[in-house]
């Protein structure tokens, strides 16, 4: 097998716990991942926070995968390989902190590229949330976005095909290997939107099984394409709202659909309302959060705004993923503002006796409070600004 970057970059992805994290270590001491795979087992002592036997342990997986056979595997399954050291990688996603090494694609490459809005929401909706999700789908499609969601049951599947139905083109990200697709019953809409302009994505390498880890995972890709995340309809403790915190840190934009207050599969749409997301009644809401974005092109023929919506959240922030103001004088920064959620409070005092970082079992030991509670109030003070969530399970006081 030829020794080139790219391979470097598939071999790596074969090896378990490693990411772009790992991968930017390795550039950093070696100069490219090629050297590293060409390094002696002394010279990988010099990768930043990798100990002696981390480093060879994942030095001899890199050696040991078997590259050639899963570039056989993707040419005979009409599957395209996508890596970081390739142009074709999408320009959006190639922004996150911890982008995909490798993605697997099966359909138009092309497609990553174009102007893109998930649509993600739970796999239990009602009748309102199925019809919301079909009417978003189908117009966003026809305006020339492409529809992001992971062919889940219930929303992901219902917006992936009404995008069909208007002859568009929608991405599915899976949270599994290619060839161990899940769910199964959606195999067949997984080939009809690969072969209708659209793509179906992982960055698994072939074999993966879904697990625990690999959907939240795949969360941060579905986000990483999009300008705009539409939450349809969610729960408080739905695995979507993991994909809007990803949003955030991302700095797209998260839009939300309001339901009955007596319906729990709405009250993680309404929550997120509340806490400062953009309230999405029609298209055009969709498509003016989308040309916040800059840098990336027009999303349809119409014109940019030229004083783009501010999302206040009456707490001296915005929400991120909304352009700053065009005044030269930047905002004060949240941090000024007070709270008057106490645990929210709780929180940011844990974190500054931390020293302004640490990871969120700490954050959970010294306050106290429950899981899911800690889980809310960090998404809460992400949308004001006050925190970052880092990789890793890690939290962060924000400083601007």
């Amino acid at each position: 097998m030829q020794r080139t970057e790219r391979n470097a970059y598939i071999a790596l992805n074969m090896v378990p716990g490693t990411g772009a994290v790992s991968v930017r270590g390795m550039v950093e001491a070696f100069g490219s991942l090629l050297a590293a795979w060409d390094a002696g087992p002394s010279d990988w002592m010099r990768i930043p926070g990798v100990g002696p036997r981390v480093a060879e342990s994942i030095r001899s997986a890199f050696h040991a995968a078997d590259v050639e056979t899963e570039l056989a595997r993707a040419a005979d399954t009409g599957t395209v390989l996508v890596t970081l050291a390739d142009a074709a990688y999408p320009k959006l996603l190639k922004t996150l902190h911890s982008p995909p090494l490798v993605l697997y694609v099966r359909g138009s490459v092309e497609a990553l590229d174009t102007p893109c809005a998930a649509m993600v929401g739970t796999r239990a909706p009602t009748q309102y949330g199925r019809e919301v999700a079909r009417r978003f789908g189908f117009q966003l499609a026809q305006a020339g976005v492409t529809v992001v969601s992971g062919l889940a049951r219930g929303i992901d599947t219902e917006s992936h095909q009404a995008a069909l139905r208007a002859k568009g083109r929608t991405i599915a990200v899976i949270g599994s290997a290619l060839d161990e697709l899940y769910p199964p019953e959606n195999r067949g809409l997984a080939e009809t939107i690969a072969a209708s302009g659209g793509a179906v994505i992982s960055e698994y390498p072939f074999g993966r099984r879904p697990d625990r880890q690999t959907f939240p995972m795949r969360n941060r890709i579905v986000s990483g394409l999009s300008r705009a995340v539409l939450v349809v309809e969610a729960g408080v403790t739905s695995g979507t709202l993991i994909t809007a915190r990803h949003a955030l840190e991302q700095g797209r934009s998260v839009l939300a659909v309001p339901g009955r207050i007596d319906n729990p599969e709405a009250l993680g749409c309404h929550r997120l309302l509340k806490q400062g997301a953009r309230l999405a009644e029609c298209l055009d809401d969709v498509l003016e959060e989308m040309r916040t974005l800059r840098g990336f092109g027009p999303v349809t023929g119409q014109t940019a705004p030229s004083a783009p919506r501010q999302m206040s959240l009456g707490l001296g922030g915005t929400v991120p993923g909304t352009p700053a103001p065009l005044s030269p004088t930047p905002p004060p920064p949240a941090v000024s503002a007070p709270l008057a959620d106490p645990m929210e409070s709780a929180l940011l005092e844990a974190l500054r006796e931390a020293g302004g970082e640490t990871d969120v079992e700490t954050l959970l030991a010294r306050t106290g409070l429950p899981a899911h509670k800690v889980s809310a109030k960090l998404i809460s003070l992400e949308m004001k600004r006050r925190v970052r969530q880092l990789p890793g399970r890690r939290v962060a006081l924000r400083k601007d």
